[in-house]
């Protein structure tokens, strides 16, 4: 193996190993695909245990570990300044609503002088329909019957 730097700007991300794994899906033979496709996204480092290897693997797989970080940096980087940037943002826009709701005056009380639905109906001629409702609202509510001004 050697450790040879890339000559492309953006390598490809599609390995080899997906690409013939996408040619079995396509050539017919789904399971040997899917088995391909199994193969070919498996974490290498699902069964690592690092309690479990010598000091030389252990250089080795922190080497990988860090060298894996280090190229990942600027894209966590900008992960976590578009993050930061929603944060704000989202901070802003709950400052803004919650100051537009401690600006708003409280809404109006409901008043006596109010007309209940019953009362609305009788006033449209709807006499039966008032009555109707009023023994609804009775039984629904029986401490209160009666009690209508």
């Amino acid at each position: 193996m050697t450790l040879e730097r890339s000559t492309t700007i953006r390598p490809d991300v599609v390995q080899q190993s997906t690409r013939d794994a996408v040619d079995e899906l396509y050539a017919g033979d789904t399971v040997a695909a899917f088995r391909a496709i199994d193969a070919a996204t498996a974490d290498p480092t699902e069964h690592v245990r690092e309690w479990e290897l010598t000091d030389e693997q252990r250089q080795v797989w922190e080497a990988g570990y860090m060298v894996g970080f280090q190229m990942a940096a600027p894209e966590l980087m900008a992960e976590v300044l578009e993050l930061r940037a929603r944060l704000e943002q989202a901070e802003h826009d709950a400052d803004r609503y919650y100051a537009e709701m401690c600006r708003r005056p409280a809404p109006a009380e409901h008043t006596a002088t109010e007309n209940s639905y019953a009362e609305l109906s009788r006033i449209r001629g709807e006499h039966d329909r008032a009555a109707c409702h009023e023994a609804t609202i009775d039984r629904m509510f029986p401490q209160y019957a009666g009690t209508r001004a």
